[in-house]
């Protein structure tokens, strides 16, 4: 249970939340991401509270405000990389370039055209990533971004969120487990016993 939580985080800033198991990180981010309504408090996103609007309006903001990075990639099957992005498109105004420019920044230009079947994990967890900037959102959410993959390429996801996040100017915030990797974000927060406070 959260108590009392306030985290903001301004564009081109990239923060992490750590803390023990079940001390509600995932819960913290659950609620930012507007997947569950919390019990009191708002929701704001790029300066507006969007904590009153109906759960239509949830989804269209999801869909064009905030990126989401899982555990797994969760990538879809039967799509292939570059159709992983374009079937999520939620403005029409995306071109290719804009798709091939998030490919190139992740080095996963020969992925476009491959199935998931067919890439390795850390070239898999890449191609999330360019799903989640891919509509051009306010915020990214990352939820155990490392969790599937070793120290080395772990690291190397890290970096490249935070790359994308400076690049594109984007809010994001990072629960993680791995304190490997704490020096790649710019400030660090913790949650524990339902209270989070800058580590």
């Amino acid at each position: 249970m959260l108590d009392n939580v306030s985290l903001s985080v301004q564009k081109g800033e990239f923060a992490a939340v750590i803390g023990p198991s079940g001390s509600g990180k995932s819960t913290l981010l659950t609620i930012a991401g507007m997947l569950l309504a919390p019990d009191s408090g708002k929701i704001s996103i790029a300066g507006k509270n969007v904590s009153d609007t109906n759960k239509r309006q949830w989804t269209q903001i999801r869909r064009e405000h905030i990126g989401f990075i899982f555990q797994n990639h969760q990538l879809l099957p039967y799509l292939k990389a570059r159709e992983q992005l374009t079937a999520f498109q939620a403005k029409n105004d995306h071109n290719a370039a804009d798709i091939d420019g998030l490919f190139e920044d992740l080095d996963i230009v020969k992925c476009r055209n491959q199935y998931p079947l067919e890439m390795s994990g850390g070239e898999k967890q890449r191609v999330a990533i360019a799903r989640a900037f891919v509509n051009d959102p306010d915020i990214i959410l990352a939820d155990e971004p490392t969790a599937s993959l070793d120290g080395a390429h772990g690291r190397q996801v890290v970096e490249m969120i935070r790359t994308e996040v400076k690049k594109r100017e984007k809010a994001a915030v990072m629960v993680t487990h791995d304190e490997r990797i704490l020096d790649l974000v710019d400030r660090v927060y913790r949650l524990e016993g339902g209270r989070l406070a800058l580590q």
